[in-house]
């Protein structure tokens, strides 16, 4: 009898306890009951059933049934996973590409910039071992790399497609005066200000053929005149045939009879020739520049 009445006990303990447990599923589908009535018998509704059921079963039913419906689930989800990863990693890795791709821009223009200034160094200092301070005072030529230089913006260009001239965006108001020369990275020569206004000047390239430009080698001495061919270039001219003139020389300005100090660095000769009239030598300049591709420069209005 003590049996049978513990055996009844625990039945309804469990029955009260099946009993909770179907109320509080009750409970919880009750709202998707309700919504049922306006989606009745939809694709939405029933997926949106199939879901909770599945939630529910996992989470609250007996550990004996979840185990392998768990086990189907993950199964079932498995591949999902495995394709959404996959596509994620992708996305990444292209957008990581991407972004490679501009760290590689402007760590180019980085190089780029140290390369101009590192040209420029290097001709300042085979310059300094040829020439000395007594020197510069004997022929009146001032020490190079000690200017007053203002920073400027190219906002215009040559519409002509013959890059003459450049337009910044600083004028008279910014202490920009009609012949001052036009540098870029440490002492690299690209123009003369020509015409100025208030807030804004025009850039007179070297490749302008109104440009005329004293010049001289560094390792020979040789002396001639920079000018501009027409937007195509630049040509050493007017050299004298008792000069020596060489390929791969690097030219400079000279300093004389102008504006313009001495020592910027202009480019580096090709092969000579003789002039038309064959009264002098010339040859091309190789710039380290392009003038097309100019979007600062500096100013110096004045050597210190």
């Amino acid at each position: 009898m003590i049996w049978n009445t513990y055996t009844r006990c625990s039945s309804r303990k469990m029955n009260i306890v099946l009993l909770d447990k179907r109320y509080f599923l009750y409970f919880l589908l009750f709202p998707f009951m309700s919504v049922r009535q306006s989606l009745t018998k939809t694709k939405l509704f029933r997926a949106l059933m199939l879901f909770c059921l599945v939630f529910l079963v996992v989470h609250f039913g007996p550990p004996s049934f979840v185990k392998p419906v768990r086990f189907v689930a993950m199964t079932i989800v498995s591949p999902i996973q495995k394709m959404t990863s996959f596509v994620a990693f992708k996305i990444q890795s292209t957008y990581e590409f991407f972004s490679s791709i501009g760290d590689l821009k402007r760590e180019n223009e980085r190089l780029e910039k140290e390369r101009l200034n590192l040209l420029a160094e290097n001709v300042r200092y085979a310059d300094v071992v040829k020439d000395n301070d007594e020197l510069r005072k004997e022929i009146g030529l001032l020490p190079r790399n000690k200017f007053s230089l203002k920073a400027s913006t190219v906002i215009g260009r040559d519409i002509s497609g013959m890059g003459s001239f450049l337009l910044i965006d600083k004028g008279s108001l910014d202490g920009i005066a009609s012949g001052m020369s036009v540098i870029v990275g440490n002492g690299i020569l690209v123009g003369k200000i020509g015409e100025v206004f208030p807030a804004s000047a025009r850039v007179i390239l070297l490749s302008n053929p109104e440009s005329l430009m004293s010049g001289i080698t560094l390792d020979t001495d040789a002396k001639g005149i920079v000018k501009g061919e027409y937007g195509l270039g630049l040509l050493f001219d007017m050299v004298l045939q008792t000069d020596v003139l060489k390929a791969g020389s690097t030219i400079v300005t000279s300093g004389l009879g102008g504006d313009v100090p001495r020592g910027l660095l202009i480019g580096t000769l090709q092969e000579p020739r003789l002039s038309s009239d064959r009264l002098f030598q010339q040859a091309s300049i190789l710039s380290p520049i392009r003038f097309d591709r100019i979007h600062y420069v500096f100013v110096i209005q004045e050597v210190l």
